[in-house]
């Protein structure tokens, strides 16, 4: 089961701020406690971004069966969602210049 899980949800757990100056993704050592740490490195060098939300990319599929306890108790499911393609318009709109070690590219 620990081998189907990793190899499906491999790169599943995805997140962004609000224009995407700021994007992660889980893999293999690179964890939810990782993602909050480089979050807020990046705040400290943009301090004065309107949104400073971390949005999952990722929705709650209730086919996925393995995941269903975690819908209610994992503190993934518990920020927002807001869909990539969303993130990505407004990514364009504002130009987002130099994001250097904030943003890991998909």
């Amino acid at each position: 089961m620990w081998l189907f899980k990793n190899f499906v949800d491999e790169r599943h757990y995805r997140y962004s701020n609000y224009n995407g100056s700021f994007t992660f993704y889980e893999f293999m050592s690179r964890d939810f406690e990782m993602m909050h740490r480089g979050h807020k490195v990046c705040l400290s060098h943009r301090p004065n971004l309107k949104d400073k939300q971390i949005y999952r990319l990722f929705s709650k599929n209730p086919l996925a069966f393995w995941r269903w306890r975690l819908y209610f108790f994992d503190e993934r499911y518990k920020l927002p969602y807001r869909d990539w393609e969303e993130i990505k318009n407004i990514r364009e709109v504002e130009k987002i210049g130099d994001i250097t070690g904030c943003a890991i590219e998909f």
